[in-house]
């Protein structure tokens, strides 16, 4: 992995990339990500507005006022903002970088606002990506609106964190190395500079191979959903205790979600994609060891998961990742003839327990604008 990380930065170098330190940057979402996100680009001093897209919090209502946001944990960073606002429009005008970080399930509400405020040249980051780059292409279209932006996705958020108080997120564990890709792909290396100017030393970017291959990539699909199911009654009596990663994965259901990663990996190869196991991915993220299922993983010094608690069966590990994540990867795996016994197992267990068709409710292919594609035109989409 630090051959690519090598490679990029050997190309950056080459390409002659510079920051322009008169870019504007916008975090929309101001939950745990999107306020980490924030208090990085302060650090650096870079003018950033901090977009609030639900109500008029305490929280909020403090940011407005005194405009800092900080770091603690394994990342010490922190600075002024520009500003907080609820308003798109002031969020957006006069700005470069858009960053985007709220759960897949609030892009469609974020994007609504958004689109009638693109400008040429806007460079959107969406963190995760979740599919929302095929999303927020498909919306623009139905809106008729055609501005020449660059769409980019992550896998994953930079860190693990959580808010401490309004103006401070701890940062658990920070990922060393994070993929991301852009659609057109020509401005991937433009974007990785940004992004590694931002970030600084804490996490290294480097080249995805698309969009889509970011999104059937988010470890989430994986990690999140079999050790609810299989744990359900535990976490109904004990869900303000209960430990998703140390008390849900056992040996056995370790097994069962390193099968369901196999399936993940085989839809990638129906579309051409070489994606990333989710074992290699926790390596990637949190540091190299000689483990060899999640179960030894979670249970090593390496894993930032000891402490992550308070997942009930209703949190977002199914709500989000099931509909957001596995039933897009179902329905690609029927168009790429691959076959998917536990990830549809996982969507039909979701479905009956919750009450709700997430196969019809969830982020559909007809959704994000794919369902009648072919996979060589969802590539191109997604590159």
């Amino acid at each position: 992995m630090e051959s690519h990380i090598l490679k990029n930065k050997q190309i950056l170098n080459e390409c002659g990339f510079e920051m322009k330190k008169s870019m504007k940057y916008a975090v929309l979402g101001s939950g745990h990500g999107g306020r980490a996100i924030c208090g990085q680009i302060a650090e650096k001093g870079y003018p950033v507005m901090m977009y609030e897209p639900l109500e008029k919090t305490e929280d909020y209502l403090k940011i407005k006022v005194e405009k800092e946001m900080f770091l603690t944990g394994d990342i010490t960073a922190g600075g002024k903002l520009i500003g907080a606002t609820m308003n798109m429009e002031e969020a957006v005008t006069n700005t470069d970088i858009l960053l985007i970080v709220v759960p897949s399930f609030a892009h469609r509400f974020i994007f609504e606002k958004l689109i009638p405020n693109l400008k040429d040249g806007h460079h959107v980051i969406i963190i995760p990506g979740n599919y929302g780059g095929l999303l927020l292409r498909k919306m623009m279209a139905d809106m008729g609106v055609k501005k020449e932006i660059t769409i980019s996705e992550t896998a994953s958020l930079p860190y693990a964190c959580r808010i401490t108080s309004y103006n401070t997120v701890n940062i658990y564990k920070k990922k060393f190395v994070l993929k991301i890709a852009s659609s057109p792909s020509r401005n991937n290396l433009e974007v990785i500079n940004i992004m590694n100017d931002i970030f600084g030393s804490y996490v290294d970017f480097i080249s995805g191979e698309n969009l889509l291959g970011i999104d059937l990539d988010n470890p989430n699909q994986t990690l999140h959903p079999l050790p609810v199911f299989l744990n359900y009654g535990d976490i109904e009596k004990n869900p303000e205790t209960f430990r998703h990663y140390m008390d849900g994965i056992t040996p056995l259901i370790s097994e069962k979600m390193m099968q369901m990663d196999e399936e993940r990996l085989a839809i990638g190869k129906a579309f051409s994609l070489e994606l990333t196991s989710t074992m290699d991915q926790l390596k990637m993220y949190y540091g190299q060891n000689d483990t060899k299922t999640y179960y030894e993983y979670v249970n090593s010094p390496e894993s930032p998961y000891g402490d992550v608690v308070g997942h009930n069966v209703r949190s977002r590990y199914i709500t989000e990742d099931v509909p957001g994540l596995n039933v897009p990867a179902l329905q690609l795996a029927k168009m790429g003839a691959v076959k998917t016994p536990i990830i549809e197992l996982v969507v039909r267990l979701a479905s009956e327990l919750h009450s709700v068709d997430y196969l019809s409710t969830g982020t559909t292919l007809e959704k994000i604008g794919i369902a009648n594609k072919a996979i060589e035109e969802i590539i191109g989409l997604t590159s």
